[in-house]
């Protein structure tokens, strides 16, 4: 037990505050126990905790994605219309065309900050506006609209009440554990953002490790575009406007660390859930959007700022640590 709570503190923690916001928010609004809401809040945020996971992956290299909107958007854009094209008889193709695009984009980014070593924000920043604004160019701003056929709505589609696009989260959240800390891949990974020079001297390639962290993300944007798009019914070039934002706030609130070489799947998990309920909690409470912007605002700042004091920590420890055994008067 006291093993448990020296290493998932954070995740504790956060259980936590999620009760203790629920708890708040109910003795608002009693209609947020719901089992109606509840099943809202998971099935509102699904798409968004699918694509975080992702986010988690690259911020674990020491990296991070700004695009990764922008990349939302050419995904939803292109599965929407092969599926008016076709009808929307193959959902599954479609799908799997939605991840291989997300894949190639978020190859694009990988590449860039890889071979040409030019920072993750610097390179996002840029692919943003350049994904977006040929996205802009090709269609001229126009929606694509009355998708029809089986692709309409099956991650609507209920099994047990529980919406097909939230089981789609959790299996993420199961193949994201698998891939990172079962596979010699994901420990590449850790090992990467950990300590890039050790990994080079232990035989791994931190630029490898870093393109699968792009590449990862991408598909994952790739499957959420495919998801909205059945959802909804529609696709359009503005969306996934700040959708970055939000996806970093739950991975840093999880207890991802800017620094790399710490994750936290089911602290990502708690943090996306937190920021769900925290928006439904100000909808239900009939709070203003701005006032919502603004929370929303502030958690990030939080999330930020906790995250920068423990990567602060982290490296003071290491280096206290590695004073101590450089100094002979602490040696035999």
């Amino acid at each position: 037990m006291t093993k448990l709570i020296k290493y998932k503190k954070r995740e504790m923690i956060l259980v936590l505050v999620l009760l203790l916001a629920s708890f708040i928010i109910y003795s608002i609004s009693p209609q947020f126990v719901s089992s109606v809401n509840i099943i809202n809040v998971f099935n509102n945020n699904a798409l968004l905790g699918i694509m975080s996971l992702g986010m988690m992956m690259v911020i674990v290299t020491g990296n991070i994605d700004v695009s990764v909107g922008a990349s939302f958007a050419v995904c939803n854009m292109v599965v929407a219309a092969y599926a008016n094209n076709t009808g929307g008889k193959n959902p599954f193709v479609a799908v799997l065309i939605g991840m291989l695009v997300g894949a190639a984009l978020g190859a694009v980014n990988g590449i860039f900050v890889t071979l040409l070593r030019i920072p993750a924000i610097v390179v996002t920043l840029g692919t943003m506006n350049i994904f977006r604004g040929i996205l802009y160019f090709i269609t001229e701003g126009r929606w694509i609209e009355g998708l029809t056929g089986p692709f309409l709505g099956f991650a609507n589609r209920r099994v047990l009440n529980i919406p097909f696009a939230v089981y789609m989260w959790i299996a993420v959240i199961v193949i994201t554990y698998i891939l990172l800390y079962r596979t010699r891949l994901g420990r590449n990974v850790l090992a990467s953002g950990g300590n890039k020079e050790a990994a080079r001297r232990a035989g791994i390639e931190p630029n490898a490790s870093t393109l699968t962290a792009f590449i990862y993300l991408g598909i994952l944007t790739g499957l959420a575009a495919s998801l909205s798009a059945s959802k909804l019914g529609i696709a359009q070039p503005s969306n996934g406007l700040g959708y970055e934002m939000t996806l970093i706030a739950a991975a840093v609130i999880g207890g991802t660390l800017f620094s790399g070489g710490t994750a936290s799947i089911f602290g990502t998990f708690l943090g996306m859930l937190l920021l769900g309920i925290i928006d439904n909690g100000l909808v239900l409470a009939r709070v203003p959007l701005y006032w919502q912007d603004l929370v929303t605002g502030l958690i990030i700042i939080l999330a930020v700022a906790s995250s920068a004091f423990q990567s602060f920590s982290k490296v003071r420890s290491r280096r206290k640590t590695i004073k101590i055994e450089g100094d002979p008067a602490c040696q035999d």
